[in-house]
Order: structure tokens, then sequence, then C-alpha cells
């Protein structure tokens, strides 16, 4: 009883790791991968995504993200309440008269630059895939790192978001993609953001004071076909030089 347990055991464990590997799933150079609500992922053509044209062919870049270092300035040079689309939060009121006031801005939603997901390899052509260890995180960012927590505070309490929360990628299912002959080339995401930003005034009503812009970038977990990540598009960006110039957004991957 015992040694038929044990070879039947023994056989399902050869069979298990008999078991093929998935094969990558072959993305081309103008293919684009999208999520879907319901876990599954489809593939189509970056031609027709339009908002991914959009992005490559307008001169002016989506916001920069959050979670790059250096201060982050406003989209544009106001930083008046008359930009706000939410009543001031009062969060600090001193007896002289001196009030902390946080101002929020209207929240924005948009594809993100690129984050990388893989290596970035020189074409002669070379096979490349998304790849494990790649990682994007909410992040806060403030002008006066003395403002920090309490805009942390304040936007984890009123959007119920997480700032401390972080993704890493991990794969089980691959996606793979030839880098053509002499192009640099890596797997990016365009992460869907929603930011959060204002500004926090100090001082006194009617009388002059500070006011330090803040902003908050959030991202919603997706899984598909294996791959445990943040919901967006991932596709190849290729380059004839290194380091590798970001297709969306500024700087180098």
């Amino acid at each position: 009883m015992h040694t038929s347990t044990l070879l039947t055991l023994l056989t399902t464990a050869s069979f298990a790791l008999a078991a093929p590997a998935a094969e990558p799933i072959k993305i081309g150079v103008d293919d684009v991968i999208l999520y879907s609500n319901s876990g599954r992922y489809s593939i189509m053509k970056r031609d027709d995504l339009q908002i991914i044209q959009d992005l490559r062919a307008n001169k002016t870049l989506p916001p920069k993200p959050a979670y790059l270092s250096g201060y982050h300035s406003p989209p544009n040079s106001t930083t008046g309440a008359g930009n706000s689309s939410a009543a001031p939060v009062v969060a600090r009121a001193d007896n002289d008269g001196s009030v902390r006031l946080i101002v929020p801005s209207p929240p924005q939603d948009f594809l993100g630059w690129d984050v990388i997901m893989s290596a970035v390899v020189k074409g002669s052509p070379t096979t490349l895939s998304v790849t494990s260890g790649y990682s994007i995180a909410n992040t806060v960012s403030v002008g006066v790192s003395s403002q920090f927590t309490l805009v942390k505070d304040f936007l984890s309490a009123t959007m119920s978001v997480s700032y401390d929360m972080s993704w890493t990628s991990t794969t089980t299912q691959q996606f793979s993609s030839e880098v053509p002959a002499g192009k640099y080339g890596a797997f990016v995401c365009n992460p869907r953001t929603h930011r959060e930003s204002g500004v926090v005034f100090e001082g006194k009503i009617g009388e002059e004071g500070t006011s330090t812009y803040y902003q908050g970038d959030s991202f919603a977990s997706k899984s598909y076909a294996g791959l445990e990540w943040v919901d967006g598009v991932i596709l190849l960006c290729t380059g004839d030089e290194f380091p590798l110039k970001r297709c969306v957004g500024d700087g180098t991957l």
C-alpha cells in the first residue's frame, strides 16, 4: 500500500517536472499589450491605439512622474485657488490667525512616462523578454519636505489610497519581441496614472503667505497572462543610441 502510494507520487511528480514551460507570447515591434478588467490581455497595433499615437506625436510630454527624484512644479505657473475643484481644507489654525490650508486642484488621469520592464539590448537581431524584478510605487512629492507628512496623510484619508503601496513585476508567462538589427530596445510600460495635486498655503487669510505645490500619483493593480503588475499598456521602445531615450517621456531608460 505504501509502495503503491509512493510510486503514484513519484509518477505524478515526474509528469509535473516534465511539463513544458509556457511558450513566450511574441510581440511585434509595432504591437501594444493591453490589459482588461477581466484579467485578460489583448494585442493590437500601435497605430490603432490613438492615445499612444497622440503621446508619441505630441511635443507636450505627459506630466512628470512623482516617483522620479527632484522637485516637481505644477503643470503651469499658477498655483492660486482659482484652479481648485474643491473647497480648501483647514489643516491647522493658530491663535494669531495663521492657518495652514490644503487647496486641491482637479484630479488628472493619464498614461505616464515609460517605465522599463526588461534589460536594454542591442539588436543583431536579438530576442527580448519582459522579466521580473522591476518596480513602481504610489508616490507623494512635495516642494517643501516639512509638508510631506501632512500631504501624505491628507491624500491617504481623502482618497483611500496607500502611498506606501509598491509593485514588483513577477512573470510566469513571458512576452518576447525581436529588437531589429542595429537598434537598441527595451520593453516598457506606460502606467495609467491617477494624480491628486494642489497647494499647501501657510499664512493669514487676506495677507501674504507661502504656497507649496504637492502631487500624489497612484496606480491600480492588474494581473493577466501570468504577469502581476499595474494597469497600463506594455510595448517595445526602440532607438538608435545608448543610453536608450524614453519613447514617451524625457530622459533615458
